[in-house]
């Protein structure tokens, strides 16, 4: 059996055996990409190749799409460390603002919804924004994998997680929303429609599975507010998918276990990002009692523990135990929640797949 064939095997009854390690290092590869910084024994090779060095499956994430909005006007502007973006539009002007940390990358400091006034800014971009195909190479970079791993043709985010990640953010955005002011319902409700006519073409496209990049946590998005906002959503969305044999994995950056039961009974076939404690609220065990029996769960072990903030013994023992969890599981895929980190320490992501293994033997 191929890793490929292993790993799809996941999203349906009937695999045995403990499951393949399948580590997400797209944020990991590209951010080192960017800054040219990778560790010296992978220095300037592809993700897939370093997935092949590591003995891994490779997970290749495609976005074969681009958004343009016909009237609105993005200004950027970078001054010692300090960056920019002004979202113009005929209703007015949204601003968001990032500081540069000292790990070299963009920490966001200031959301562009803050008033009831920028939603209304932020509604008039919304119906401006259009989805456009960018599907050239699709086909050929899903036969250069071939069998090494899965290739995911990214969605766009969930209407509710745009609104909620991308626009008011944690502080006096999310304040807002508490309000439930009309503005926000009508500009989920302008994306989702949006979202739902553009589903169709991506799920023809070549590659295994789609992926949603909602980045859910339980923090902020509660079973009542994944009822009323995201469910209807994740239904309609996985009814185009299931009919084109596309899979939809969803992401998790947060505490999710309370979302899993709505989650599975929306449709969803799996969710990246399943963790014990610090990293997130149920191991994988613990996740599976939560889901049933039907949704596949991919993850177990802390991303923190291939930081070297934690100990050498510490990282071994969580491989250990997410791996002897899941080693009965048929709908199991271990890895790293939710996905590989940036500052992950090479020799800690060189020894996990033999680690896994080992404890997956028992």
């Amino acid at each position: 059996m191929s890793v490929r064939t292993e790993i799809l095997s996941r999203f349906g009854p009937g695999a045995v055996g403990p499951p393949p390690l399948l580590l997400d290092l797209t944020l990991w590869h590209e951010t080192h990409r960017q800054r040219d910084t990778l560790p010296p024994q992978w220095s300037g090779l592809s993700l897939v190749q370093i997935a092949d060095d590591l003995a891994t499956p490779a997970w290749v994430v495609a976005r074969p799409w681009r958004i343009e909005s016909p009237g609105i006007e993005v200004v950027r502007t970078e001054v010692d460390g300090q960056r920019t973006v002004e979202t113009r539009t005929p209703a007015g002007v949204l601003t968001s603002r990032w500081s540069l940390g000292p790990d070299g990358s963009w920490w966001q400091t200031e959301y562009p919804v803050k008033t009831v006034e920028d939603l209304q800014v932020a509604l008039t971009a919304a119906r401006a924004r259009t989805y456009l195909l960018e599907e050239a190479g699709l086909a050929e970079q899903a036969r250069a994998l071939e069998e090494h791993g899965v290739l995911a043709v990214e969605i766009p985010t969930r209407p509710y997680a745009d609104l909620l990640y991308d626009l008011v953010g944690m502080s006096e955005g999310f304040m807002l929303l508490m309000d439930d002011p009309p503005a926000a319902r009508e500009l989920v409700a302008v994306l989702e429609e949006k979202l739902q006519e553009f589903l169709p073409r991506l799920a023809g496209l070549p590659g295994d599975l789609c992926f949603s990049p909602d980045n859910l946590d339980g923090q902020f998005i509660y079973p009542a507010v994944f009822a009323e906002f995201l469910a209807a959503s994740y239904r309609a969305s996985t009814q185009v998918l299931q009919t084109a044999g596309k899979p939809l994995v969803v992401h998790a950056g947060g505490p999710v276990g309370q979302l899993l039961g709505p989650l599975a009974s929306s449709g969803v076939a799996a969710v990246e990002g399943i963790a014990p404690p610090p990293q997130s609220d149920a191991s994988l065990s613990q996740a599976r009692a939560l889901a049933g029996p039907d949704l596949t769960l991919w993850g177990g072990i802390p991303q923190d523990y291939l930081l070297t903030t934690r100990s050498q013994e510490e990282f071994e023992t969580a491989v250990t135990m997410a791996a002897a969890e899941a080693r009965t599981d048929g709908r199991a895929l271990l890895g790293v929640a939710d996905r590989v980190p940036v500052e992950a320490e090479p020799a800690r992501l060189i020894a996990l797949p033999e680690l896994a293994e080992k404890a997956a033997a028992g």
